[in-house]
């Protein structure tokens, strides 16, 4: 599980990055246009789909269905913050897919205590929880 928590903390530090304009190698050319634009990107692939979304699955093969996915979408942050995009939109279910019943989508989701009676920040407490992968990541 540690491998799919580096890989999201690494895909989201990507989309940090390409959200804060940061590029490798030069300098922004649109500085002195912040204020009045930004490169944006829209990204969109055939996602990595589970063969039966109908069917249920373990919580292990969902992470590492969803993995896979997030590996293709970090190397497009990493491609697209090179060409200077400062921000990126994915589509909704790009990760996980869609097609689920309400028992089949189960593997795929992350526990999330009440608020109203459990004080937890995932980013803090990563640990704290168990089935909680995705979201800490």
């Amino acid at each position: 599980m540690s491998g799919t928590r580096s890989k999201l903390a690494l895909f989201l530090c990507g989309c940090y990055v390409v959200a804060l304009g940061a590029h490798t190698g030069e300098e922004c050319v649109a500085r002195h246009h912040e204020a009045e634009s930004y490169v944006a990107a829209v990204y969109e692939h055939p996602s990595i789909l589970s063969p039966n979304p109908l069917a249920l699955t373990s919580r292990q093969q969902a992470l590492e269905l969803m993995n896979q996915n997030l590996d293709i979408y970090e190397q497009q942050v990493m491609t697209a913050a090179q060409k200077g995009v400062q921000i990126m939109v994915f589509p909704e279910d790009g990760i996980h897919g869609f097609n689920f019943t309400r028992t089949s989508i189960y593997p795929f989701l992350d526990f999330m205590p009440s608020p109203q009676v459990v004080r937890w920040n995932p980013c803090l407490e990563p640990h704290r929880f168990n089935d909680t992968e995705s979201l800490t990541l």
